[in-house]
């Protein structure tokens, strides 16, 4: 049985370091300009799919009425910490129902952690479960088998008060043949003159671009493609954002 990552449980306090708010203004811009393109007001609801800790509706949450769903009681408690006036509700996104619909839904990077097409088209019929016909979903596809590349590897080290936290992020795809790669974290924990390490395994889910947007189709989609321009993104590569509108 594979064990939920560390970062969603014991490791959850390592959130600042690795991913603060302060990372997601121009990206949360970007998803803004797609539901804007597609008639979603200011202060509309927004269903935020996999919610994680909050970062992104930090920014959401000054334009929308932001609801955020995750599997993990952790995450979940982190960010309602970060956000109190975001209604934050437990759920797998495979299969939760909430009885209501939204304005627009956006399903970030928790798509990543669907390791089947099958658990995939589970998540985006989750999405048009709670949109109306004609509703938006805005999500960036995670890893593409097109861009994957073997071994590939990060560090960064970000410093907050007396603790420095230097993390360094690998990818190994042990079966190329599946649909799934690790992304293994390690943490260098410096606490005054005390060092300590940590590490975290992830199962993350690994397409081609045509077939994550053959089951979104068959989910109840129509999907436009376009290419997803960040500052920190390369520029000679495509990073493709998705927008599908809900049939």
């Amino acid at each position: 049985m594979v064990q939920s990552p560390r970062l969603y449980a014991d490791l959850v306090w390592v959130w600042p370091f690795l991913s603060p708010p302060e990372h997601y203004v121009e990206e949360v811009e970007s998803f803004r300009r797609r539901f804007s393109d597609h008639g979603v007001a200011r202060g509309a609801s927004v269903l935020h799919l996999g919610s994680g800790g909050g970062s992104i509706d930090f920014h959401l949450k000054r334009h929308y009425r932001v609801t955020g769903v995750d599997i993990s009681p952790s995450m979940l408690a982190y960010a309602a910490a970060l956000n109190p006036e975001v209604e934050y509700l437990p759920g797998d996104i495979r299969s939760v129902r909430l009885g209501r619909t939204f304005d627009a839904v956006l399903l970030h990077d928790a798509s990543a952690y669907m390791t089947s097409l099958d658990q995939l088209q589970q998540a985006y019929e989750t999405a048009a479960a709670h949109l109306v016909a004609g509703g938006v979903m805005v999500t960036p596809p995670e890893e593409l088998r097109s861009r994957f590349v073997q071994h590939r590897s990060s560090i960064r080290t970000r410093t907050l008060g007396d603790r420095t936290v230097t993390t360094i992020e690998m990818d190994y795809d042990p079966d190329p043949a599946d649909s799934c790669f690790e992304k293994t974290f390690i943490f260098a924990i410096r606490e005054g003159k005390e060092l300590r390490v940590e590490w975290d395994v992830h199962y993350n889910g690994l397409y081609d671009l045509e077939d994550m947007l053959d089951v979104m189709r068959k989910a109840g989609f129509r999907a436009e493609v376009s290419r997803w321009q960040l500052s920190d993104l390369p520029a000679d590569k495509e990073f493709p954002l998705v927008t599908a509108v809900r049939i």
